[in-house]
């Protein structure tokens, strides 16, 4: 009776050990899992704004596509983005069926109004600064641009932002705009000028010496030279004679950018990437007496503001030249 009592035990202990274990487990093994039992979700619509004036066309696709209308900065869109576009990239089929946009448009975010356009002006960062998701005061941070980083500048907005396009298509937002737009050409400078002398005071008076002491230390290695004849010392005068010297700067001055100075055989000038309108108004503004023709009144030698002419075109749109 012994060993068959062990046997029956045993049975026991291997019945309840396969039905607690084994059989659970050749049942979940059996089972179809869930995610394949159901067919995958539609994708689902999403909204975004149009940060630019952007196109919907008749297929997500630049080439081979008909623009079917435009909608301004701002509006609001509702569409799928097509599988596999990353963020900031590809096309949104719109929800009501009438075209795609390009992702590259658009953003999660409504962008703020732009009180002043710069056209993706480039700049060139002078120092660390922080760039934002949005102008609102709990936005996240996107990022610290490095100084000698270039961003591209969108605009200012109407709560003293500036609006930037990012490296990857998106966009981000630097505090204190109206700072930035002050420091577009570089470093600023004050620029101390009195029509009446043609004379330039402070950081750019000094440069202007220092460009008197080159010319004058050039003419006077002509004069210390020596020469086969008369003829041969004309010609090297010649050479040098009423030739103009340049000094190329990069600096700001009130969201003017200041890109050279010329000394000229009788006058001296000051070169702006700017076009002149905006330098004669930038000049009026600190206190200047110019007339419509942008010369500089009341002065007893030439003092004006103009379009850049000649070798002068190479270093900006726009001289204040003074002299005779």
């Amino acid at each position: 009776m012994m060993p068959v009592a062990a046997l029956f035990i045993l049975l026991i202990f291997v019945g309840l050990y396969f039905w607690l274990f084994v059989l659970d487990d050749m049942q979940n093994g059996s089972a179809t899992p869930m995610a394949d039992q159901s067919t995958s979700a539609p994708a689902a619509a999403q909204i975004f704004f149009t940060m630019t004036e952007a196109n919907v066309r008749d297929k997500p696709t630049t080439s081979d596509s008909v623009i079917l209308g435009k909608l301004p900065r701002g509006s609001q869109v509702t569409g799928v983005v097509q599988p596999g576009s990353p963020p900031g990239d590809g096309w949104i089929a719109l929800s009501d069926g009438n075209g795609f946009i390009a992702m590259v448009n658009l953003s999660p975010s409504k962008p703020p109004e732009l009180v002043t356009l710069l056209n993706d002006q480039s700049w060139v960062v002078d120092m660390p600064v922080d760039v934002w998701a949005t102008t609102a005061p709990d936005s996240a941070l996107i990022d610290r641009a490095r100084a000698d980083t270039t961003l591209k500048l969108v605009g200012l907005t109407a709560d003293n932002f500036i609006e930037v396009k990012l490296p990857d298509n998106g966009y981000g937002y630097l505090a204190d705009g109206k700072s930035i737009l002050a420091r577009l050409g570089g470093k600023p400078i004050a620029i101390g000028f009195n029509p009446q002398t043609c004379a330039f005071s402070g950081e750019i008076g000094a440069e202007f010496t220092k460009i008197g002491a080159r010319l004058r230390a050039q003419w006077q290695a002509l004069e210390a030279k020596e020469y086969a004849d008369e003829a041969a010392r004309e010609k090297a005068y010649a050479k040098v004679e009423g030739k103009s010297s340049y000094a190329r700067m990069r600096r700001s001055f009130d969201g003017l950018s200041l890109t050279a100075l010329g000394q000229h055989y009788e006058s001296q000038s000051l070169y702006f990437a700017d076009p002149p309108a905006k330098v004669i108004a930038v000049f009026r503004d600190n206190g200047f007496n110019i007339g419509p023709d942008g010369i500089f009144k009341a002065t007893e030698l030439y003092a004006g503001i103009s379009g850049t002419r000649g070798e002068g075109t190479v270093y900006g749109q726009t001289e204040l030249s003074c002299g005779v």
